[in-house]
């Protein structure tokens, strides 16, 4: 999930916060991953995000029963008590789709607090278009980023390289909204390797529960008194 699911979304800031001060959602998700050689994955569980915490954990129920922790630069994954395995990753947490509709930064897909610079603006049908230059000194991997919006809702982001290469499409659909919180109830993501091969990432996320005060333990793990 990790290695096709956040490479977009590292390039996040996070907006600013909501009138309302909507500080943790948890929700049921489900990652189905179809990669440009055929190969395919499920995952399922719940995930939990604390902003104020800034910890990201998903409880993974299947294929196996594992807890994913996301702390800082690191992916930690437990079975157990045990600490199974531990990933160096850039720092995503705060940058999450979780975070940004958290502080009502995902409908500019957070680039407004970022360095990114908005260059042009167009409307084509229903859709508003806006076009997000980064500096060269800052990436020399990312050229631009076009952001659609309908109804004042991020419709799609896509991600563009150097010589007009598609890094990345993302679709977000199937919007739920919680009094005035909002967050997308699908996420389609299409990643491009060099070569321009296609892998496919659908993220369902269903029973979505904001400002949950009942289960304070699910948004922040211990394991045997650590961590």
């Amino acid at each position: 999930m990790w290695k096709f699911g956040m490479v977009a979304l590292c390039l996040l800031i996070a907006g600013q916060v909501q009138a309302q001060n909507y500080f943790r959602m948890s929700a049921s998700f489900t990652v189905k991953i179809k990669r440009h050689d055929g190969t395919m994955n499920l995952t399922r569980g719940m995930v939990y995000y604390d902003k104020n915490i800034k910890e990201l954990i998903y409880d993974v129920t299947f294929p196996g029963e594992e807890k994913w922790v996301v702390r800082d630069t690191s992916l930690m994954k437990f079975r157990g008590d045990t600490l199974a395995e531990r990933i160096g990753i850039p720092s995503v947490s705060e940058f999450t789709v979780f975070h940004l509709s958290l502080n009502a930064g995902l409908k500019d897909f957070g680039l407004k607090q970022s360095m990114f610079k908005v260059t042009q603006v167009e409307k084509k049908g229903d859709l508003v278009l806006s076009y997000w230059k980064i500096p060269e000194k800052v990436s020399d991997m990312i050229d631009f980023v076009v952001v659609a919006k309908k109804e004042n809702r991020l419709e799609s982001v896509i991600i563009m390289g150097k010589e007009s290469r598609v890094i990345s499409r993302q679709f977000f659909r199937d919007y739920r909204q919680i009094d005035a919180f909002e967050f997308p109830g699908q996420i389609v993501q299409v990643l491009y390797d060099e070569a321009g091969n296609e892998s496919y990432q659908v993220t369902e996320f269903t029973g979505i529960r904001v400002n949950d005060l009942e289960n304070e333990e699910r948004y922040h793990y211990r394991s045997g008194g650590q961590l």
